[in-house]
C-alpha cells in the first residue's frame, strides 16, 4: 500500500469494472492489459497473477498487469505481459508510474524473482536493460477494396495464387480449434519450438468470445494454414499463425492475412498489427511487403541484485542444439512435451 499524495497502489483479486474502462480509453492500452487477460493466464497456468492498480480517491490512475512465472528451466520471473506481445505500465502520470515500478520490484523481490520483464513500445525513464532486436508491423486500416488497390502488385498476385489453387479461407470460433492446433504444432516442431497447449488458445477465445477470432485457409477440405486474432480498443492483432510449409508455394499465408486484414478492414479496426518479429528474420520481411509501419519494442528489464540477465529464447544460442532436437522428434511427442515446457516461456 503506498499513500503518497493520497495513492493506493493494491493488487487486484477479481475482474474490476473500473480497470476495464481505465484501459479501454486509452489509446496504448491492449487487449492484454485488461485484467480478465491476467486471470485466464492463471486459470490455464496456474500462473499467480499479481495485477497492480493505482487508485486515487477510488478513481483508477495506473495500472501494471504482471504474472508471477516459476519454472524449473527458465527460473522464477516477473512478466507483464505473459503470451503477449504487449505489456508494461498504464498511466500518464510519472508519480503514479513510478509507483507502480516500485511496488513491482517490491513484490520481485518478496518473491525471490530473479527479473521483471515489461514488454514495453515506449521505454521506461529509468535505469534497466533493453532489448530492441523486436519490432511489431502496424498496418492502418479503412477501405478493404482501396486497401487492395494500394498493395503491391506482388502481393496481390500471390492472393490470386492462393484462390487460383484452390486453397479457401474462413473464419469462426473454437469450432475451428482443431484445424488451428494441427497446423500449428506442425510449424513449431519443424521450427524447433515447444508449442503452447491447446488450452490456452481455447481459453482465449473463450474469455474474450466479442474480441477473438480464428481464421482458417483450406485446399480441399484439409487446413493448410491457420491463425489466431483479437480486437480491441481499434486494434487487430494475429499472435499465433501458422502454414504448412510443403504449400509454400501456393502461398496459403498471403491468402490468410489478406481474409484476416479485410475483416478487420470491413469491422471498422483502425489497424492490423502483424505481430512481433525479430527485425531482419524471415517472418519480418513477408511482414514488410505489406508495408506497414514499423514500430519498435522496447522491452526491458529490472533484474535483481545477484543476478544476471537470462533471456529464455529460441533465438539464443545455447538454446540451438536443444532447437535442433527438437525438430527430429515425432510430432505427437512435441505435442505430449510442448505445452508443460512452453507454460515456462510466455
Amino acid at each position: 500500500m503506498d499513500d503518497t499524495k493520497g495513492m493506493n497502489i493494491e493488487t487486484l483479486a477479481a475482474p474490476d469494472a473500473a480497470c476495464d474502462a481505465f484501459v479501454a480509453r486509452r489509446a496504448d492500452g491492449k487487449i492484454c492489459h485488461l485484467p480478465a487477460w491476467s486471470f485466464m493466464v492463471q486459470r490455464t497456468f496456474a500462473h499467480r497473477s499479481h495485477y497492480l492498480v493505482a487508485r486515487l480517491d477510488d478513481a483508477v490512475v495506473g495500472v501494471l498487469p504482471l504474472i508471477h512465472v516459476r519454472s524449473r528451466l527458465f527460473g522464477n520471473r516477473m512478466i507483464s505481459q505473459a503470451f503477449a506481445n504487449y505489456g508494461g505500465i498504464l498511466t500518464d502520470d510519472e508519480s503514479v508510474r513510478r509507483a507502480l515500478f516500485d511496488r513491482a520490484v517490491e513484490l520481485a523481490t518478496e518473491l525471490r524473482c530473479e527479473s521483471i520483464e515489461l514488454r514495453n513500445i515506449d521505454p521506461l525513464p529509468y535505469d534497466l536493460h533493453l532489448r530492441g532486436d523486436k519490432a511489431v508491423m502496424h498496418l492502418p486500416l479503412g477501405d478493404s477494396e482501396a486497401l487492395w488497390k494500394g498493395f503491391d502488385p506482388k502481393v496481390r498476385n500471390q492472393v490470386r495464387k492462393a484462390e487460383k489453387s484452390g486453397i479457401a479461407a474462413c473464419d469462426g470460433g473454437t469450432e475451428l480449434l482443431d484445424d488451428f492446433y494441427g497446423v500449428y504444432t506442425t510449424r513449431m516442431r519443424q521450427l524447433g519450438t515447444p508449442c503452447y497447449s491447446r488450452r490456452l488458445m481455447e481459453a482465449m477465445v473463450e474469455t474474450f468470445p466479442d474480441h477473438c477470432r480464428i481464421f482458417v485457409v483450406r485446399m480441399e477440405g484439409k487446413a493448410v494454414g491457420a491463425g489466431i486474432t483479437t480486437c480491441f480498443n481499434g486494434l487487430a492483432e494475429i499472435p499465433l499463425a501458422a502454414t504448412l510449409t510443403e504449400y509454400n508455394s501456393l502461398c496459403p499465408n498471403n491468402l490468410l492475412y489478406w481474409s484476416v486484414i479485410r475483416h478487420y478492414a470491413t469491422a471498422g479496426a483502425a489497424v492490423f498489427d502483424f505481430g512481433r518479429s525479430t527485425v531482419g528474420a524471415g517472418t519480418y520481411h513477408f511482414k514488410k511487403q505489406w508495408e506497414p509501419r514499423q514500430v519498435d519494442t522496447h522491452y526491458q528489464y529490472w533484474v535483481a541484485p545477484g543476478h544476471a540477465l537470462s533471456i529464455s529464447s529460441p533465438d539464443n544460442p545455447r538454446y540451438r542444439r536443444k532447437v535442433e532436437a527438437w525438430k527430429r522428434l515425432p510430432l505427437w511427442l512435441t505435442r505430449l512435451l510442448g505445452p508443460p515446457i512452453s507454460r515456462g516461456l510466455p
